[in-house]
């Protein structure tokens, strides 16, 4: 019978993993939520470029095209 602190926890233990195995979660991890900062940053960005060109700004329009 396994003692209650032998059991893994479920998905992910960082505990019994080694050490190069946590550093590509940790790289993965960084990497998926940069890509969803960028995507979101620029999506939002590029929505307020074309409102302010839908308000008559001139230069909102140009940097559209």
């Amino acid at each position: 019978m396994k003692h209650i602190n032998d059991r893994s926890p479920g998905f992910y233990d960082p505990e019994h993993r080694s050490p190069k195995t946590n550093g590509i979660i940790v790289a993965i991890f960084c990497v998926l939520l940069g890509g969803a900062f960028w995507i979101s940053l620029t999506d939002t960005l590029d929505k307020q470029q074309r409102q302010h060109c839908e308000q008559g700004w001139q230069a909102a329009c140009e940097k559209l095209k």
